[in-house]
């Protein structure tokens, strides 16, 4: 009799923008680039990946309905350069948006000078680039396809699963945007990596202070607790320690899975560098981050 199979148990987890990046390494089994955060076209990009074809993928999350509804108030422009080559209606639509919050915005400025700035599509898209694919990922039914614009497509983020490759799928194709294939060199990604690492470097070093400011809070929470009391009164302090440890340890175990997160950025951004420029030097920008948190021992280093 053969063996039995034993399917593995759900999983949980918190939906946030750092949970939800980490599920879509899984979008492609093997990638160029994979970069989180970064200032590429003209707004920074939750995630974006870069295929060894050449031909660039960017991933808007959003974990509420009302950032999703906001993402087209604030980000107008985007939206323009997004939609342009897949509906002009929709990027005309958004357009006489700009212009009417211009008017608002800058009603000294007579209304030539305010069409020639903001009444056009081909000023805002103009020199501009764009992914060749562009979608939005979200909590499972947080948002409906038909709500998604014509040139995104729409990922769906379980909360519970078994497999990570499984924990999302895709419930609107993404059109291609435009065919062009990017090319190393093209997008300037050495210098924004760079930035990209040294940022990653002092929110590892920043969780690891508040990772340690809370540990001592729950040493001192524990010190604290004295024993020549009566039973009654020891039973009472025992609730409220309890209580007071696990919200430390809560504290702590969120700070240190951060810090193990940031790291984890942290190590890719250098193996991205590192394609780009083998013998790149990192001791420098190192060192100026050690002057800001200081140097510490940690095993993730």
């Amino acid at each position: 009799m053969g063996a039995r199979h034993v399917s593995p148990p759900m999983k949980s987890e918190p939906l946030t923008e750092q949970s939800i990046q980490k599920r879509l390494n899984r979008f492609f089994a093997s990638w160029k680039y994979n970069v989180d955060g970064l200032f590429v076209f003209s707004w920074e990009s939750d995630k974006l990946i870069w295929t060894k074809a050449g031909y660039i993928y960017e991933f808007e999350i959003k974990i509420s309905r009302s950032d999703f509804k906001n993402d087209f108030k604030h980000k107008k422009e985007k939206h323009v350069i997004l939609s342009a080559t897949i509906d002009r209606e929709y990027a005309e639509k958004m357009q006489a948006s700009i212009l009417e919050d211009a008017r608002n915005d800058w009603r000294h400025w007579d209304e030539e000078s305010l069409m020639r700035q903001f009444g056009s599509v081909e000023h805002t898209i103009e020199g501009k680039r764009l992914p060749n694919y562009f979608y939005y990922a979200v909590p499972e039914d947080l948002i409906k396809p038909e709500e998604v614009p014509p040139y995104a497509g729409l990922i769906y983020i379980a909360k519970e699963y078994q497999y990570v490759a499984q924990s999302f799928r895709i419930v609107k194709e993404a059109p291609r945007l435009h065919k062009t294939k990017y090319k190393d060199g093209e997008l300037n990604l050495g210098e924004k990596f760079y930035y990209n690492f040294k940022s990653a470097l002092e929110k590892f070093r920043k969780e690891e202070e508040l990772t340690e400011m809370y540990r001592e809070r729950l040493e001192t929470e524990l010190a604290s607790k004295g024993h020549a009391k009566t039973y009654e009164q020891m039973e009472q302090e025992l609730k409220r320690a309890t209580a007071d440890v696990e919200y430390w340890k809560k504290a702590a175990g969120e700070h240190l899975r951060n810090s193990i997160c940031n790291n984890a950025e942290r190590k890719r951004l250098r193996r991205e560098i590192l394609k780009l420029v083998p013998d790149f030097d990192f001791k420098p920008i190192e060192d100026e981050v050690d002057k800001i948190y200081g140097k510490q021992d940690n095993p993730y280093l």
